[in-house]
């Protein structure tokens, strides 16, 4: 009950900032007007959350970083969007400095994929199209990744549990808090997460393979990617309450969501995906 009331309360005040910036109440600056970190931020978004404008409010918290990234991508379906039917205020992001690309429709995956391969030797940074995020996401993401320039960054994994059998339940992981880069830990990529350049295994960047293991957990099949690769990861010692402006719909909308496939147990759920990707590394590289 206590945690369905924190939920509830964090999403009240997503609301509230969402309606700030409705109201004008909030500045939202251009990117390039403070100072900027070596960085893209790349993300994604669909259906209702782009013509409703909802991703809108997650871009501009980045925007309001106190350390800008240098450039922020957002990525959407080629075969639903297009610069001339675009609602006015996801078209009005370019006027911020924010990039809107169109790819093919390979859903979640957008969030990375793309911008992996347009700027393969550059550091990502994924973020979400349902949070708001503190100022000082990649400020503390950039110091992390100064202290262990080779690791996967984010600010909050779990401790993968499993036996002889397997896995675990994804739901009975707990919450990890290493002090140095450690291999297995499973991160919560919509977080915030700092990919490195050619931290993940190039092979499985492919989202056709991906499609086989993983259709509906990017986070599961780039943790993987990362494991065959030998990359480490590491949390940082700056956590953040998450703030959805979009949790109370999607709880009022079941099915609305990602997540209600992959953790809520419908057709295929995170345990599923998890098992046959660690599979796949286990039999492909050896390792996991």
């Amino acid at each position: 009950m206590m945690h369905k009331m924190v939920i509830l309360l964090r999403s009240m005040y997503g609301y509230l900032i969402k309606w700030l910036y409705d109201l004008k109440l909030l500045r939202i600056p251009t990117l390039g007007e403070r100072e900027q970190s070596d960085v893209i931020v790349s993300l994604t978004s669909y259906g209702r959350r782009v013509k409703r404008g909802v991703v809108c409010y997650s871009v501009y918290s980045i925007l309001r970083q106190t350390l800008q990234p240098k450039r922020i991508i957002l990525w959407l379906s080629e075969t639903e969007w297009n610069d001339t039917n675009l609602p006015e205020s996801v078209a009005a992001l370019c006027d911020k400095g924010v990039e809107i690309r169109y790819c093919e429709d390979w859903n979640s995956y957008k969030k990375l994929l793309p911008t992996l391969q347009l700027c393969p030797d550059d550091t990502v940074i994924t973020t979400d199209d349902d949070l708001i995020y503190p100022k000082e996401l990649i400020s503390e993401l950039s110091r992390a990744h100064s202290l262990y320039p080779q690791a996967i960054v984010a600010p909050y994994m779990y401790v993968p549990i499993r036996d002889d059998k397997g896995y675990a339940p994804y739901l009975s992981w707990p919450f990890d808090t290493p002090d140095t880069p450690v291999t297995e830990d499973f991160i919560m990529g919509g977080t915030g997460c700092l990919y490195p350049p050619h931290s993940l295994r190039e092979e499985m960047l492919d989202y056709t393979l991906a499609l086989q293991y993983a259709p509906l957990a990017d986070d599961v099949w780039f943790w993987a990617a990362g494991i065959a690769n030998g990359t480490k990861k590491y949390r940082t010692n700056w956590c953040y309450p998450m703030l959805s402006f979009d949790a109370i719909y999607q709880y009022l909308h079941r099915g609305s969501a990602l997540q209600h496939s992959n953790v809520k147990g419908n057709v295929l759920t995170n345990d599923m995906q998890i098992a046959a990707t660690m599979k796949y590394i286990k039999e492909r590289y050896g390792v996991g």
